[in-house]
């Protein structure tokens, strides 16, 4: 298992209001697996309340030794994370502490 902790949030709503109506944070403690060379890694964690076409932002504090960290809502209430190795070596990061934002923006059809 390489989600070893969540933590939902619900803050940082009132600073988006004018852009967008739904925001969540999770921060997730995350051990991806090794990763060998031009592979990916997914991972699923759950968000309540994402939706198909939220907006996602994923940051990392640590060094990801060259590898590209994405972050989209794959289902209702999940989240997939992606660790993209495009080096010539296989990569092993630790424990990563992991912040991800799901933002949901007002639409034309008022959702």
């Amino acid at each position: 298992m390489a989600i070893t902790s969540t933590n939902i949030k619900r803050r940082g709503a009132l600073q988006f209001r004018s852009l967008f109506h739904h925001v969540a944070e999770v921060e997730i403690m995350w051990n991806p697996d090794n990763v060998l060379s031009n592979n990916v890694f997914h991972e699923d964690v759950a968000v309540p309340g994402a939706k198909l076409g939220d907006m996602v932002m994923v940051s990392v504090r640590s060094d990801v030794q060259d590898a590209d960290v994405s972050a989209h809502v794959t289902a209702a209430d999940v989240v997939t994370l992606g660790l993209h190795n495009m080096t010539a070596g296989a990569i092993d990061i630790p424990e990563v502490h992991t912040h991800v934002v799901v933002l949901r923006p007002y639409h034309s059809d008022g959702d």
